[in-house]
Protein backbone atom coordinates (compact mmCIF):
# COMPACT_ATOMS: atom_id res chain seq x y z
CA UNK A 1 0.00 0.00 0.00
CA UNK A 2 2.91 2.27 0.79
CA UNK A 3 4.62 1.74 -2.40
CA UNK A 4 1.17 2.44 -4.30
CA UNK A 5 0.64 6.15 -2.49
CA UNK A 6 4.22 6.41 -3.59
CA UNK A 7 3.64 5.50 -7.34
CA UNK A 8 0.31 8.43 -6.92
CA UNK A 9 2.34 10.94 -5.19
CA UNK A 10 5.07 10.87 -7.63
CA UNK A 11 2.42 10.49 -10.75
CA UNK A 12 0.82 14.19 -9.18
CA UNK A 13 4.02 16.03 -8.48
CA UNK A 14 5.12 14.96 -12.52
CA UNK A 15 1.75 16.14 -13.89
CA UNK A 16 2.26 19.62 -11.79
CA UNK A 17 5.00 20.37 -12.95
CA UNK A 18 4.56 19.75 -16.60
CA UNK A 19 0.97 21.53 -16.61
CA UNK A 20 1.48 25.36 -18.65
CA UNK A 21 -0.95 28.70 -17.87
CA UNK A 22 -4.05 28.47 -19.44
CA UNK A 23 -4.98 30.68 -22.18
CA UNK A 24 -8.36 31.68 -23.52
CA UNK A 25 -8.51 32.45 -27.62
CA UNK A 26 -11.25 33.22 -29.55
CA UNK A 27 -12.27 30.29 -31.78
CA UNK A 28 -14.07 32.66 -34.44
CA UNK A 29 -12.39 34.05 -37.06
CA UNK A 30 -14.13 37.73 -36.51
CA UNK A 31 -12.89 38.01 -33.66
CA UNK A 32 -9.79 36.41 -33.72
CA UNK A 33 -8.48 38.12 -37.14
CA UNK A 34 -6.71 34.69 -38.00
CA UNK A 35 -8.23 32.57 -41.59
CA UNK A 36 -10.23 35.99 -41.82
CA UNK A 37 -10.61 36.26 -45.26
CA UNK A 38 -11.21 32.34 -46.20
CA UNK A 39 -14.26 32.82 -43.07
CA UNK A 40 -16.07 35.67 -44.72
CA UNK A 41 -15.73 33.53 -48.43
CA UNK A 42 -17.59 30.98 -47.01
CA UNK A 43 -20.26 32.95 -45.44
CA UNK A 44 -20.42 35.35 -48.80
CA UNK A 45 -20.67 31.54 -50.84
CA UNK A 46 -22.79 30.04 -48.32
CA UNK A 47 -25.63 33.75 -48.67
CA UNK A 48 -24.64 33.90 -52.43
CA UNK A 49 -25.97 29.81 -52.87
CA UNK A 50 -29.25 30.56 -50.90
CA UNK A 51 -30.02 33.45 -52.64
CA UNK A 52 -29.82 31.39 -55.89
CA UNK A 53 -31.67 28.64 -54.43
CA UNK A 54 -34.48 31.21 -53.64
CA UNK A 55 -34.41 32.82 -56.95
CA UNK A 56 -34.44 29.39 -59.21
CA UNK A 57 -37.50 28.17 -56.86
CA UNK A 58 -39.21 31.17 -57.60
CA UNK A 59 -38.75 31.09 -61.28
CA UNK A 60 -38.90 27.20 -61.41
CA UNK A 61 -42.41 28.24 -59.75
CA UNK A 62 -43.52 31.15 -62.08
CA UNK A 63 -42.90 28.47 -65.38
CA UNK A 64 -45.06 25.91 -64.16
CA UNK A 65 -47.85 28.06 -63.55
CA UNK A 66 -47.35 28.83 -67.26
CA UNK A 67 -47.03 25.33 -68.18
CA UNK A 68 -50.14 24.82 -66.24
CA UNK A 69 -52.32 27.51 -68.00
CA UNK A 70 -50.80 25.88 -71.31
CA UNK A 71 -51.99 22.45 -69.80
CA UNK A 72 -55.73 23.13 -69.61
CA UNK A 73 -58.03 21.83 -71.65
CA UNK A 74 -59.37 24.89 -73.03
CA UNK A 75 -55.45 26.14 -74.08
CA UNK A 76 -54.86 23.05 -75.84
CA UNK A 77 -57.99 22.89 -77.82
CA UNK A 78 -57.30 26.90 -78.87
CA UNK A 79 -53.56 26.03 -79.99
CA UNK A 80 -55.10 22.52 -81.71
CA UNK A 81 -57.83 25.80 -83.34
CA UNK A 82 -54.95 27.73 -84.46
CA UNK A 83 -52.80 24.96 -86.17
CA UNK A 84 -56.01 23.91 -88.19
CA UNK A 85 -56.77 27.22 -88.76
CA UNK A 86 -53.32 27.82 -90.26
CA UNK A 87 -53.08 24.72 -91.82
CA UNK A 88 -56.08 25.89 -93.90
CA UNK A 89 -55.14 29.35 -94.48
CA UNK A 90 -51.93 27.84 -95.95
CA UNK A 91 -54.01 25.39 -98.19
CA UNK A 92 -56.19 28.36 -99.15
CA UNK A 93 -52.91 30.72 -100.44
CA UNK A 94 -51.76 27.83 -102.10
CA UNK A 95 -54.60 27.09 -104.51
CA UNK A 96 -55.40 30.63 -105.13
CA UNK A 97 -51.81 31.05 -106.26
CA UNK A 98 -51.26 27.89 -107.92
CA UNK A 99 -54.76 28.07 -109.53
CA UNK A 100 -57.37 24.87 -108.88
CA UNK A 101 -59.69 24.11 -112.28
CA UNK A 102 -57.59 27.12 -113.99
CA UNK A 103 -58.66 29.74 -111.72
CA UNK A 104 -55.28 31.39 -110.46
CA UNK A 105 -55.32 34.60 -108.43
CA UNK A 106 -51.59 36.51 -108.73
CA UNK A 107 -52.43 38.77 -105.79
CA UNK A 108 -54.42 38.62 -102.83
CA UNK A 109 -55.01 39.80 -98.66
CA UNK A 110 -56.29 37.75 -95.60
CA UNK A 111 -56.59 38.74 -92.26
CA UNK A 112 -56.24 36.79 -89.95
CA UNK A 113 -59.23 36.85 -87.39
CA UNK A 114 -57.77 35.04 -84.83
CA UNK A 115 -54.30 37.27 -84.32
CA UNK A 116 -54.80 39.91 -86.57
CA UNK A 117 -52.00 38.85 -88.87
CA UNK A 118 -52.22 40.05 -92.23
CA UNK A 119 -51.41 37.94 -94.73
CA UNK A 120 -50.50 39.35 -98.41
CA UNK A 121 -49.49 36.99 -101.87
CA UNK A 122 -48.27 38.04 -104.79
CA UNK A 123 -46.82 37.21 -107.86
CA UNK A 124 -44.63 39.44 -109.78
CA UNK A 125 -43.56 38.98 -113.18
CA UNK A 126 -40.52 37.17 -112.63
CA UNK A 127 -42.59 34.07 -111.74
CA UNK A 128 -41.98 33.89 -107.95
CA UNK A 129 -43.94 33.29 -105.02
CA UNK A 130 -44.35 36.42 -102.11
CA UNK A 131 -45.61 35.76 -99.13
CA UNK A 132 -45.84 38.29 -96.24
CA UNK A 133 -47.07 38.37 -93.39
CA UNK A 134 -47.45 41.36 -91.15
CA UNK A 135 -48.17 40.80 -87.05
CA UNK A 136 -49.80 43.50 -84.91
CA UNK A 137 -47.19 44.29 -83.73
CA UNK A 138 -44.82 45.21 -86.93
CA UNK A 139 -43.07 42.89 -87.46
CA UNK A 140 -42.55 41.99 -91.65
CA UNK A 141 -41.69 38.41 -92.47
CA UNK A 142 -41.12 37.45 -96.66
CA UNK A 143 -40.98 34.18 -98.15
CA UNK A 144 -40.21 34.00 -101.90
CA UNK A 145 -40.69 30.64 -103.17
CA UNK A 146 -40.08 29.81 -106.98
CA UNK A 147 -43.53 29.47 -109.02
CA UNK A 148 -43.51 26.82 -111.35
CA UNK A 149 -46.23 26.34 -114.08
Amino acid sequence: MRFLITILAVLSIYSIANASEVTFQFGSPSFSGQGKSSHYLTVENIEKTRKDTIKAAEKAAAEKVIADKKATAVAKFKANLESRFYTALAKQITTNVFGADGLQQDTGTFTSPVGGEIVTWETPSSGDVTVTVTETDGTVTTFTMPKED
